[in-house]
């Protein structure tokens, strides 16, 4: 048995999602191709709010900034239309019968606008949607948009997680990356979130920073063991093209990142995952670590079952429905004009799905949790795994990359790295990092 990683982009499974093309029926693709009419499933929200106080140097996803001054009163604006969008989508029939399972409030910085509209927008997701008894609402954000009147809110609201993207609690590497947040104010929401007995809090860490050796790393790794938070993600940065920190780096003016497949960098990777066992969280994920029982149900829903879709909503947001990956543009301006024209962004459209990469992307997705469970494939498809792949799993045997037994296909320790690579790989070349894993929010 071979004990050689394979390439990261070795085709066993086709890679999923699927490349989107511009939308040429625009208003009429929702309603000609997703079905809205149609009895609907279980499903997750994603909310869209495209904007941020500053942009961190290496950031590249899409985002506007906000100025707390607002004169052009964008935030008023943006909330109206997008309240109006999610009546429009809520008036269908598949999104009237189905049980939506999870919500997602991301950005940009979902806690960026005054909690009177995040309360505005909470309250319409659940007055207008079929939300289930046992669902998940995540607020994502920085511990700087946070005051006593927003704790107190969030404390007391259908909000039920937090998500903070706190990076480094080194106030140096903290400027270094132009984060908007100083080093202190994360602790200070948790304790404060705490307090008001609220303590279901998912923070985002990176490795890799620039000036962030082994030593800084673990006692970023301390500070978490210190704090009562129930889930952490992890994200190895990243220096984009042409982007300012690309640029300060090229000057000498900040140190440049170590390459990521260097032996400090597999270290750093090797450190967080002692660490988290040693701190009772569950490995659940790649890059993921949950205390039990708070692993991310939008995460479980959206990838552990293959009959749920993902409905986005707003500028920047990607969904999944009837088969169709679907993307909404990127411009805030013209998604607010095409809202009060009672029309839908749609810019970027999917083929439908067939049968067979659905079966694909069902694997791909489970296997970002190790293991794909033979029954439950066999209940999401009336096939068996085994029939259907047998070529494939022969080849990842073959290869070292998995064992199969009576009940199960796991990954074995290097198949664990193939696969990370792998994901990373398409990432870096499908032009799809927004959508995937960016503060928990995962590939549609």
């Amino acid at each position: 048995m071979t004990s050689v990683l394979p390439k990261k982009h070795d085709p066993l499974f086709t890679l999923f999602p699927p490349q989107l093309s511009a939308n040429t029926a625009g208003h009429g693709f929702a309603h000609d191709r997703l079905a809205l009419d149609e009895a609907g499933r279980d499903y997750v929200l994603y909310l869209a709010i495209p904007f941020c106080r500053v942009r961190c140097h290496a950031c590249p996803y899409f985002n506007e900034l906000l100025s707390p001054r607002d004169p052009l009163d964008k935030e008023e604006r943006y909330v109206s239309a997008l309240l109006e969008d999610l009546r429009q989508w809520a008036s269908y029939t598949r999104f009237r019968t189905g049980r939506l399972r999870a919500i997602y409030l991301g950005g940009g910085t979902g806690s960026i606008f005054s909690t009177a509209n995040i309360k505005r927008i909470v309250d319409t997701i659940f007055a207008l949607f079929p939300v289930a008894h046992d669902y998940e609402l995540t607020l994502e954000g920085n511990a700087h948009d946070y005051n006593k009147t927003k704790l107190d809110f969030v404390a007391d609201s259908q909000v039920t997680r937090v998500s903070l993207g706190v990076q480094s609690f080194d106030p140096y590497i903290l400027k270094t990356i132009g984060s908007p947040h100083a080093a202190d104010e994360s602790t200070r929401v948790i304790s404060e979130l705490g307090a008001r007995g609220f303590h279901n809090v998912q923070l985002d860490m990176m490795y890799n920073l620039p000036g962030q050796d082994r030593e800084t790393w673990q006692r970023d790794l301390n500070r978490l063991d210190a704090l009562n938070i129930s889930h952490f993600t992890i994200y190895l940065y990243r220096i984009h093209q042409n982007s300012p920190q690309h640029r300060f780096i090229q000057i000498g003016k900040v140190p440049a990142i170590l390459p990521k497949e260097s032996e400090n960098v597999r270290q750093m990777y090797d450190d967080v995952i002692d660490a988290a066992a040693s701190m009772g969280f569950q490995n659940y994920m790649f890059d993921y670590f949950a205390k039990p029982g708070y692993q991310s149900e939008y995460n479980n829903w959206s990838l552990r079952n293959a009959s749920s879709e993902s409905l986005g909503v707003g500028p920047g947001a990607y969904g999944y429905i009837n088969n169709h990956r679907y993307a909404t543009g990127r411009n805030v301006e013209n998604y607010i004009a095409a809202v009060h024209r009672g029309e839908h962004v749609i810019t970027g459209v999917s083929e439908p799905v067939s049968l067979q990469a659905q079966k694909e992307r069902f694997i791909i997705n489970l296997l970002q949790y190790f293991v794909v469970d033979l029954a439950h494939y066999r209940s999401a498809f009336g096939t068996d795994l085994t029939a259907d792949f047998a070529s494939e799993i022969e080849v990842m045997s073959k290869r070292g990359l998995a064992t199969l037994d009576e009940e199960k296909l796991t990954l074995t320790l290097l198949g664990k790295e193939w696969h990370r690579q792998r994901v990373a790989y398409q990432r870096t070349n499908s032009g799809i990092n927004r959508e995937l894993s960016r503060n928990g929010a995962p590939p549609s």
